[in-house]
């Protein structure tokens, strides 16, 4: 049959028919990539949940010998030439410092992974998923972290002790100390036994109410207990990416930035950060449970944009209990009352009432546990006030004491005494971010329309917290940066452009979260107990504090560097063009 012959339809269809194939083969790949992409998240925090508890990494079993064997399972299939950690037992005895070497490289290998893997996700899934997905995966990923087999933080078994030294032996965690329960399990996993709780009464009640629901004393209790600590840190985790993605689409509504795509990647960064998960799951550390109080605060303020006191009433009650949880939150209080203080109708009744509100109710939770003052002792004792870690005043200090050959000396207790120049970083960190702070603050009343609309105030947290973290606190941990990633991805939704001044914001903000996480591979045995050459003195442990930094601020000033380093060539582009002009004109 002759092409003429061929009817008209037929043809049509034939020439339709590699289209329809495309389309096809492009809905199939829309329909398999999310659930790929899934799969790699899992098979990555399988990989981590491998690695994690190899001996040589030196971090604590939190698994009792009935549970080790499925627990330890991926161990055991991926890395059965090397010896885990025991179940429930301390770590008293380092491993070879040979094999230790082969696992500090391997921890940051995997962690590099899981980043690389975040990054295709963001880069690949947002035009793609919809709101369950993000849930359900979120679900799927922080269940994996909940039977981690190991923590790298003893912080858990402290908030365990705080517990059980309020509902089974009737004392004050905020007056007594762990160091009280002779006989207590617990007590053998808990670093800080010579202090009172560094944490509020909320966490208190909180830990205290969770106890009193379990009802077990043993080291059976132990482990029901942190697995109850790690349910809430998910619950947490999730509370705040639904809290994320409700206030996100308000801040669009507001700034008139209606981009669905940069909601979705904004909530997918926030769900998916490795770090976030590890910390809310795996550790179980508090500041997940600070965070939601502060985005639920945020989500308060923006029901209603007529400030009505019908929502900030409970905004700050809120915030109160944010601050009777962790009180370095008190940082956030000019800024919220300037934010209130900058509205057009300034009701300076409404503002006197909300503070007394606020003030009320940390009166309230405080006074149960006031105990004559008792509370304000572990100003006193606790490290924070004047030790250095974690930071580059840490790698400041610990470089200029090797240099002098600063000898280390030992309280009653075994814990080192701050150094001379480790008290000066500290005061010089005050020093530092004091006056920043204050800048902060008269810039915001000397230009109202920097704090007088939730995304302005948004903004404001996002940059003091973040400074706090860099500057104001010589005594750092990954998990202060919790707070940080939860109010950035609220910026970032409703942010016309990721660079700012010539700086890749979002490339520093997740070298950053990588940094953080992969600073645990330094508290390996052969990190911590082996001297750079030449530098006697000096671990490589030591080097902690510029790692965390040093990525995140190269990679914010990435573009600006590389416009320098062009610089010559545009001076003799513009000369040469001069030069033709001048010559044109003759």
């Amino acid at each position: 049959m002759s092409k003429s012959t061929i009817p008209i339809e037929e043809r049509a269809t034939d020439q339709l028919a590699p289209a329809r194939s495309h389309l096809l083969a492009s809905a199939m790949l829309i329909c398999l990539l999310p659930r790929v992409i899934l799969v790699m998240m899992f098979s990555g925090l399988v990989l981590l949940d491998a690695v994690l508890p190899l001996k040589g990494l030196s971090f604590e079993s939190v698994l009792s010998s009935r549970l080790s064997g499925w627990a330890l399972l991926p161990s055991h299939l991926l890395f059965a030439h090397l010896a885990t950690s025991r179940p429930l037992e301390p770590l008293r005895y380092p491993p070879a410092i040979s094999l230790s070497w082969w696992e500090t490289v391997l921890l940051p290998g995997v962690i590099l992974l899981m980043f690389l893997l975040y990054a295709l996700a963001l880069y690949t899934l947002p035009r793609i998923i919809h709101h369950r997905y993000l849930i359900y995966s979120t679900v799927l990923l922080g269940s994996v972290c909940l039977f981690f087999p190991v923590v790298t933080s003893s912080d858990v078994f402290s908030y365990i002790a705080y517990g059980r030294m309020e509902v089974i032996y009737h004392l004050n965690p905020l007056a007594a100390i762990p160091a009280v329960l002779h006989g207590d399990p617990v007590l053998g996993y808990v670093y800080w036994k010579d202090q009172p709780s560094a944490y509020g009464p909320t966490w208190v009640i909180i830990t205290g109410f969770l106890q009193w629901l379990l009802g077990f004393t043993g080291s059976d209790g132990i482990l029901r207990m942190l697995f109850t600590l790690r349910l809430l840190g998910l619950s947490a985790h999730l509370g705040s990416t639904l809290l994320i993605w409700s206030i996100s689409g308000q801040l669009q509504r507001i700034t008139g930035v209606i981009a669905p795509e940069k909601r979705m990647r904004a909530a997918l960064a926030f769900a998916w950060n490795p770090l976030l998960l590890f910390e809310a799951c795996v550790n179980a550390h508090n500041d997940a449970v600070l965070l939601f109080l502060i985005l639920l605060t945020l989500w308060l303020l923006l029901r209603r944009p007529q400030m009505s006191l019908k929502w900030l009433l409970p905004a700050a009650v809120v915030l109160a209990l944010a601050t009777c949880l962790k009180i370095n939150i008190l940082i956030f209080l000019p800024g919220l009352l300037l934010f209130l203080w900058m509205q057009r109708r300034r009701k300076v009744l409404r503002l006197l009432f909300l503070s007394l509100v606020y003030s009320a109710v940390v009166i309230l939770l405080y006074m149960p546990f006031w105990h004559h003052g008792a509370v304000l002792y572990v100003l006193s004792v606790n490290p924070s006030t004047s030790r250095v870690i974690n930071s580059p005043y840490d790698f400041l200090s610990q470089l200029y004491n090797a240099l002098i050959h600063v000898p280390v000396h030992l309280n009653a207790s075994g814990e080192a005494i701050a150094t001379t120049v480790e008290s000066f970083m500290h005061g010089l960190s005050i020093l530092l971010f004091v006056p920043v702070y204050a800048v902060l603050c008269w810039r915001a009343t000397c230009r109202p329309w920097r704090i007088n609309t939730i995304p302005g105030l948004i903004r404001w947290m996002v940059l003091v917290w973040l400074l706090y973290c860099a500057i104001g606190s010589p005594w750092f941990w990954p998990w202060y940066l919790v707070t940080f990633f939860g109010l950035y991805a609220l910026a970032a939704s409703c942010t016309r452009k990721n660079y700012w001044g010539g700086l890749n914001i979002p490339l520093a903000v997740g070298l950053l979260a990588f940094s953080s996480l992969s600073l645990y591979s330094f508290y390996a045995w052969a990190p911590a107990h082996i001297p750079i050459q030449g530098l006697p003195g000096f671990f490589w442990v030591d080097l902690r504090g510029l790692w965390i930094w040093l990525f995140p601020f190269l990679a914010l000033l990435w573009l600006p560097l590389c416009t320098l380093a062009k610089f010559p060539q545009l001076c003799r582009g513009f000369f040469t063009q001069r030069a033709r002009a001048s010559t044109f004109s003759r």
